[in-house]
C-alpha cells in the first residue's frame, strides 16, 4: 500500500475559470466497494491505496489537483494517527491544520495573501 497526498488546486485557478473553487470527486475501489471522496478547494486528502485510480489521473492531467507520494514516516509526522495503525483515508482542511499546529504550540509559518492584495515591493 502506498500513501498519496492529494490537494485540490481549484482555489488557485483564475476567477473566470469554469472549475474555480469547485468541489472535486475522487472515485476509488476499497475492498471491492466503490467509494467517492468529495475534496473541497484547498483541501488535502491522504489516500492509502495500491495504485492511483483513473479519476485521479484525469484530474491531475487537467491540473486541478496535485498528487505527491508520501512515506509512512512523513504521514505520521503530518497527522496524529491515534489508536489505529492503518489509515485508509484522512481529510484535513487548511483551517484544521492551523488548529492542529496552534494546539501543539508550534508557530505556523504561513502567510495568506489574497488575490486582490498587491505586495508593496513591486
Amino acid at each position: 500500500m502506498t500513501n498519496y497526498k492529494i490537494t485540490n488546486l481549484t482555489n488557485l485557478a483564475g476567477r473566470r475559470d469554469i472549475k474555480f473553487n469547485s468541489i472535486l470527486d475522487i472515485d476509488y475501489v476499497d475492498e471491492m466497494k466503490k467509494k467517492t471522496i468529495k475534496v473541497k478547494p484547498g483541501e488535502t486528502v491522504f489516500l492509502q491505496i495500491n495504485t492511483l485510480p483513473i479519476s485521479v489521473h484525469r484530474l491531475r492531467v487537467k491540473k486541478l489537483i496535485s498528487v505527491v507520494e508520501v512515506s509512512n514516516n512523513e504521514l505520521k509526522n503530518n497527522m496524529n494517527i491515534g489508536k489505529t495503525n492503518t489509515l485508509p483515508l484522512v481529510i484535513e482542511t487548511p483551517e484544521e491544520k492551523e488548529i492542529r499546529v496552534a494546539s501543539s504550540g508550534k508557530k505556523l509559518k504561513t502567510k495568506k495573501i489574497h488575490e486582490t492584495e498587491i505586495p508593496e515591493n513591486q
